[in-house]
């Protein structure tokens, strides 16, 4: 799965519908119920073998009405009860081998009797006849009077535990099931579900049954139910179907998103030495998807906001890749071999997040994929709640903890591990653990056993540090020469507290001197908390790299001089080492020498990272000198580094030249994410003809309406009083889904003594579409009037929120409360508990972390929306 998961910001240039809510690993990465309660894999009385599913829908009630039967067998003696998963389902039936049989209904399970009790091996038949109104599990996406024009869709969303929400099923990710799905729906859908497409036929009264079958035994997490109105688009990989299914209407965005899929499944293909395990490949976007991407068997179903429109294709670094290939590699890692329980979940997800890498350095060379390993390593960092908890852990209470670590942390200790075993062994232990448990479950023992059976390497040390512990490194580096010795003396400490599950670690370390005679390279093992390495160097060194280009997970602080960075921005091979000499000079404000540098390499390096990062520490450097190699950076050729500099220009008020340029750029640049972050400095910058400039923008036509969405976000932001009826048109019922979400936030901050607007936001709270839900939500916490908490309350209670918006709609009406509380004791005004944010940049960061309580998710999110349209929070 993916709800953004590790996946760096650089690697997701997407735009987002106003129906999906993020969420990559694919990303793109999370279970949306990790709040599972069962940690440890259940005991089993039964082996389910099939699930044979009948399904029909009513979409006027958004009903279904379903039948199940599985076939299983006893796996001992005395069993006297099966026992199946079911939460808010009307039992009509339950056959025993064809017998009625009287059943009872709890909360959460169907208890078939068996009497007399099964003997081991014994097997059985049930067929369970229900109906329910799901409120998990299986989601309806329709057209009502105020978007008669909205496909139809209907899809599932099993991961962890909601498949019982609608199916009475065995729901835990321990036992397989080889499954049949029969989906009965009106002539003119499209089906989509596991495994081979057997028949349609025709139903009477104007519907259609689709029969899919999945002959390979799955986890029933992996069930997928797909119906709707879709436009679809098929090709073949080595005589498998290989299909794309869109929601009605956005045909023109099938091939700029799935163009890559073919070659995708060629490579991995070959790179794993284990073919694509399933009958076909499906991958089918949805709206209001609730997470970013699922890894159903054989159909991958994706947020819509992943499709890419035709106009922005050449604009985005890698397109939807980045959880495509996070999805892809689920059909291995996840589908193949799966899971036994949750608290060994990163065998699924930290795989196929290490395969995102993996594919980008296939597709888009070292470079780009030693750059977004370095954005994640940094974004890991910062998420110091993760630190003390390890990659297996069983405690579920905070999952903010658990699921960075088994998306960023895993997948990045995955690609340590080939580093330190070769490429070609670890690629033969990934093999051989895939056709050893091919249609098994594991556990992360399973891993440790194919890597050693498969190369005679011994992992034990590499899993129990990395994976069963806690933490990463911390050093503090620094360097002295001895001349009359000719040796650099490289003195290295672990500094972070070693305590509870956090080691003293003992790393592989590649050091790099470069002195006037080249380069050498020293391999060391740093295993003590403090040690001294005598290195030998002919002359005093022009440069060493501890760890040369990032590939251990670590924090370092290099003691080094001002001229030392600069000598490695300028020289350093490899970009994630020039990238740390960009990001360490922003400490040097005082040195026009360092902005100089900065300013070379903002324009003169090769990779387009580095020019960022250049742009990024030269916004500290506030001066004519810094300001110009900003502005002349608005002319380079890679539309993300014009859009990092358009975002610079914010720091540079009154400056006549700044406004003219970002103007310039926003009414001529090429690139829409370049004038949509111009747009924005020139809100935060507050020049003269701001609002006229936000009214043109309003009214200008852009694929997804980004830049319409964007000027109603910035109304917002700023605060001028003849934006708000415009902005309260624009949040009304009918106005297009790809704006109106941003309108809706807008309202938050304006006018926010007006009673009537609050009012007005409340009633968006019943709306059925998630994103009008969500902007109203943020809205209401943002306006600060108390009389939103019940309201909001009540709609957290309610079960129609996904989990991310009923801890959002909880944690707001929370907010309003205790702030009412202050001021009623206190009656001097206390200060808000976070920083109001005042750019439009602080601004989205503010919205994803009010609408997820998730703290991977927050920081990849605080890059990401410095990329995004404001309406796709």
């Amino acid at each position: 799965m993916n709800i953004l998961s590790l996946t760096p910001a650089t690697r997701i240039r997407l735009r987002f519908r106003a129906g999906a809510l993020l969420v990559l690993g694919s990303l793109f990465l999370l279970p949306p119920a990790l709040r599972a309660d069962e940690p440890y894999a259940r005991d089993r009385d039964y082996d389910l073998q099939h699930v044979r599913l009948s399904m029909r829908f009513d979409t006027q009630h958004r009903r279904i009405f379903g039948e199940v039967t599985h076939r299983l067998a006893a796996l001992r003696d005395g069993v006297a009860r099966l026992e199946f998963d079911s939460v808010d389902l009307t039992i009509e039936s339950v056959l025993l081998d064809g017998k009625a049989v009287k059943s009872e209904t709890t909360a959460a399970k169907v208890l078939v009797p068996l009497d007399p009790p099964a003997r081991r091996g014994q097997t059985y038949e049930v067929t369970i006849r229900y109906q329910g109104r799901p409120k998990r599990g299986l989601f309806f996406v329709l057209p009502d009077k105020d978007y008669p024009a909205r496909p139809v869709e209907i899809w599932t969303q099993g991961e962890a535990e909601d498949t019982r929400y609608y199916i009475p099923i065995y729901d835990y990710p321990n036992d397989r099931a080889t499954t049949e799905t029969l989906l009965s729906v009106p002539v003119g859908w499209e089906t989509i579900s596991n495994g081979r497409l057997l028949e349609v036929s025709d139903s009477g009264d104007g519907l259609r049954t689709w029969h899919w079958r999945q002959d390979v035994p799955h986890a029933t997490y992996l069930i997928s139910i797909v119906a709707g109105q879709f436009d679809r688009a098929e090709e073949s990989w080595r005589s498998k179907p290989v299909t794309y299914y869109v929601p009605r209407g956005s045909s023109a965005e099938i091939s700029p998103t799935f163009a890559r899929t073919r070659e995708m499944l060629e490579y991995f293909s070959d790179v794993l030495g284990v073919a694509y395990p399933w009958d076909k490949y499906s991958q089918v976007a949805v709206d209001e998807f609730v997470v970013d991407g699922m890894e159903n068997t054989s159909a991958s179903t994706l947020a819509a906001s992943s499709l890419i429109h035709p106009l922005m294709a050449g604009e985005l670094l890698e397109k939807s890749d980045s959880l495509l290939a996070h999805e892809l590699a689920h059909q291995w890692f996840g589908d193949l071999v799966t899971c036994k329980d949750w608290g060994h979940l990163w065998l699924n997800e930290g795989l196929a997040t290490a395969f995102e890498t993996v594919w980008e350095e296939h597709a888009y060379g070292a470079d780009q994929a030693a750059y977004s390993i370095w954005e994640a390593r940094d974004s890991w960092l910062r998420q110091t709640r993760l630190f003390t908890v390890p990659i297996v852990t069983r405690d579920f209470a905070d999952t903010d903890q658990y699921q960075g670590n088994l998306y960023g942390k895993a997948g990045m200790v995955m690609l340590m591990l080939r580093k330190e075993l070769g490429p070609a062994d670890f690629y033969r232990g990934l093999q051989h653990f895939l056709e050893k448990h091919r249609a098994q479950n594991v556990v992360t023992a399973d891993l440790v056993q194919s890597f050693e059976e498969a190369t005679g390497r011994n992992v034990d040390r590499f899993f129990e540090q990395w994976i069963y512990r806690a933490g990463a490194p911390k050093f503090e580096v620094a360097w002295t020469y001895d001349e009359a010795a000719r040796q650099v003396k490289l003195a290295v400490t672990q500094t972070q507290k070693v305590a509870g599950d956090v080691p003293l670690f003992r790393v592989p370390i590649e050091v790099e001197i470069t002195t006037p005679k080249g380069r050498q390279l020293f391999p060391i093992i740093i295993s003590q908390a403090a040690e001294t390495f005598s290195l030998a160097a002919d002359e005093r060194p022009l440069l060493v790299l501890f760890d040369r280009g990032n590939q251990v997970l670590k924090e370092i602080h290099f003691q080094k001089s001002w001229q030392e960075w600069v000598y490695q921005l300028r020289h350093a091979a490899s970009v994630p080492d020039r990238a740390d000499a960009a990001v360490a000079l922003r400490e040097w404000r005082d040195q026009d020498a360092a902005a100089a540098a900065l300013g070379e390499a903002a324009h003169a390096d090769s990779f387009w990272g580095v020019r960022a990062q250049a742009l990024l520490s030269l916004r500290r450097f506030v001066g004519p000198s810094a300001r110009d190699s900003i502005i002349a950076a608005l002319a380079d050729p890679q539309a993300e580094v014009r859009r990092v500099a358009a975002e610079q220009l914010s720091a540079y008020k009154g400056d006549a030249l700044v406004a003219e340029r970002l103007e310039k750029a926003l009414h001529e640049d090429s690139a829409y994410l370049v004038r949509t972050a111009a747009l924005d400095s020139l809100v935060t910058l507050r020049v003269k003809d701001v609002y006229d400039l936000l009214l043109a923008a309003l009214n200008t036509d852009s694929p997804d309406d980004r830049l319409r969405a964007r000027a109603l976000s910035d109304f917002g932001i700023l605060g001028d009083p003849r934006a708000t009826p415009l902005v309260r048109e624009w949040s009304e019922p009918g106005k297009p889904l790809s704006a109106r979400p941003s309108a809706i936030r807008a309202l938050g901050r304006l006018d926010r003594k007006n009673t009537e607007i609050t009012r007005q936001l409340i009633s968006y709270l019943s709306e059925p579409i998630r994103a009008v839900r969500a902007a109203a939500i943020w809205a209401l916490g943002e306006r600060g009037d108390l009389s939103a908490a019940e309201p909001l309350e009540a709609l957290a209670k309610s079960g129609e929120l996904f989990e991310y918006g009923e801890s959002s709609a909880a944690r707001t009406a929370r907010a309003l409360r205790n702030a009412a509380g202050r001021t009623a004791d206190k009656p001097s005004p206390a200060p808000p508990a976070q920083a109001v944010p005042t750019t439009p940049t602080e601004m989205r960061q503010t919205i994803e972390r009010l609408e997820r309580e998730n703290a991977e998710l927050r920081e990849r999110i605080k890059k990401l929306e410095e990329r995004l349209p404001e309406d796709d929070n």
